[in-house]
C-alpha cells in the first residue's frame, strides 16, 4: 500500500520514485551537482528528521558533481553486488577509486569534491553534522569540540557497515529506540570513522589570560545549575571577580567558544531531551531551558537540529 500524504519520512519508501535526492540537496552549500535524466532517483529509506544525522538510502542517479561542499561530513556505503568506481578530481588530474560492495568512502564536511560516476549502484549515505558528532564523542561537556575527518575511499570496514546497516534498520522500523539508540549508533560510528579516515585534532593553546581552574569550575558550576535562568556575561564575569571584556576573552581561549554560544550549545541539548518525554509542552521547555519565548526557542531549535520541536514531540507520541 501506498505512503499517504501524511506518513512518517522515518517510514521505509517501498521503492517510491523520486525525483531527487532529498539528503544531498539538504547538505550541498555549495558547487553543482548533475543527475543523469535517464536513470531517475529510487529511495527505499529516509531518515531526515534525527537531529544532526540524516539517512537515506536508495539507487544512485547522481552523474558528476563539481566543487561541491557539503555542511555535514558524508559517508555512503556501497550496498551493492557489484564494485564503484568514482574518478576523483585531484591536483593531478582525475583519479579512479574503486568501493568494493559492503564498503565505503568519505567526504569530509567543508571540503569541495569534484567527481564523477557511472553507476546506478544501490548506496545507503549518513550525514552528520560535526559538531553534533563532537558532543556525541566528547569526553566531558567542556571538551567539545567538531570532529574533522579527511577524504577516504574503500573504506573496507565491517563494523561501520553494521553501524550503518543498523541506522537504516531504525528508520525503517520507525525508530523503535528512540535518539538514545541513534545517537549510540552515531557515536559508535563516529569513533570508527575518527580510526579510518581522522585528522588529528590539534590541541588548543592555552594562552596567557584563559580562565583559573578554579574560575572554570565555578562558571560551569554556575551554568548547570542555572540553565533556566536569563544569565548574562556580567552575571558570569561578577561571580569568577573578572570584567565582563576580560571574563569573554578568557571564557573564549578556554573553552574554545563564545560564553552566549556555549550557553545556548547547552540549552539546545537539554530541550531537545526534555521533547522525548511523553507529554512535553513546547512552551515549558522553552521555559526550562532559558529561552524568552516558545518562538524564540522554535527559531534556534530550528537552526541548529533543521527540525522544529512541535515536529519533534508529534515523533515520540506516547
Amino acid at each position: 500500500m501506498p505512503p499517504g500524504p501524511e506518513q512518517n519520512l522515518l517510514t521505509p519508501l517501498n521503492e517510491q520514485r523520486a525525483t531527487h535526492s532529498v539528503l544531498l540537496q539538504s547538505i550541498i552549500s555549495g558547487g553543482r551537482l548533475t543527475r543523469r535524466d535517464s536513470v531517475p532517483a529510487t529511495l527505499t529509506t529516509q531518515a531526515l528528521d534525527w537531529p544532526g544525522v540524516l539517512l537515506e538510502a536508495g539507487k544512485n542517479d547522481v552523474a558528476a558533481v563539481d566543487d561541491v561542499v557539503g555542511d555535514r561530513h558524508y559517508v555512503s556505503l556501497n550496498v551493492d553486488t557489484q564494485p564503484l568506481t568514482l574518478e576523483v578530481k585531484g591536483s593531478t588530474g582525475f583519479r579512479a577509486f574503486t568501493i568494493p560492495p559492503l564498503s565505503a568512502w568519505v567526504s569530509p564536511g567543508h571540503d569541495p569534491l569534484t567527481m564523477r560516476l557511472n553507476s546506478a549502484l544501490r548506496y545507503l549515505r549518513v550525514a552528520i553534522d560535526t559538531l553534533h558528532l563532537g558532543r556525541l564523542m566528547a569526553p566531558s561537556p567542556d571538551d567539545v569540540q567538531p570532529v574533522r575527518l579527511r577524504r577516504a575511499y574503500g573504506v573496507a570496514a565491517p563494523q561501520i557497515a553494521r553501524l550503518m546497516l543498523t541506522l537504516r534498520d531504525e528508520a525503517d522500523n520507525r525508530n523503535p529506540g528512540g535518539l538514545a539508540v541513534v545517537e549510540a549508533v552515531t557515536t559508535a560510528l563516529g569513533h570508527l570513522l575518527v580510526r579510518h579516515a581522522g585528522v588529528e585534532r590539534a590541541r588548543p593553546l592555552r594562552v596567557r589570560g584563559g580562565l583559573s581552574g578554579v574560575a572554570k569550575r565555578r562558571v560551569l558550576e554556575l551554568i548547570a545549575a542555572q540553565l533556566d535562568a536569563r544569565l548574562t556575561v556580567e552575571m558570569l564575569a561578577r561571580e569568577v571577580g573578572l570584567s565582563p571584556a576580560h571574563f569573554a576573552r578568557a571564557f573564549r581561549e578556554t573553552m574554545g567558544q563564545a560564553p552566549h554560544q556555549y550557553l545556548l550549545g547547552l540549552r539546545l541539548e537539554r530541550a531537545r531531551r526534555l521533547l522525548e518525554l511523553c507529554g512535553a509542552d513546547l512552551s515549558d521547555v522553552a521555559q526550562r531551558t532559558g529561552f524568552a519565548d516558545q518562538a524564540h526557542f522554535t527559531r534556534l531549535f530550528k537552526r541548529a537540529y533543521g527540525i522544529t520541536p512541535g515536529a519533534l514531540t508529534r515523533q515520540w507520541q506516547c
